[in-house]
């Protein structure tokens, strides 16, 4: 019998953390994974223009090695959000 031979890719990703507060901006489309977390005491945040009440967080993995996922708006506006983002 033949041997079965398995090629792997090694994959380094570079965290960015966010902390916008009291804006709006976006999360540009390419990131492996992204997430969202209202650190504010009482006011909702949006995401993609779903809210995101105060105390509440949202994961997004792209899954496979190769895939990403699209672009993420946000509002802050009265709110505070902590965002982490993972890229190649």
């Amino acid at each position: 019998m033949g041997s079965l031979q398995v090629k792997t890719e090694s994959v380094t990703y570079q965290p960015t953390i966010l902390r916008p507060n009291n804006t709006t901006g976006f999360i540009e489309s390419g990131a492996f994974s992204v997430s969202f977390a209202n650190v504010h005491a009482s006011a909702d945040s949006t995401i993609n223009r779903t809210v995101l009440k105060a105390g509440e967080t949202i994961n997004f993995n792209a899954g496979a090695i190769h895939n990403t996922l699209g672009r993420f708006d946000y509002e802050a506006t009265g709110s505070e959000l902590l965002i982490i983002v993972l890229r190649k």
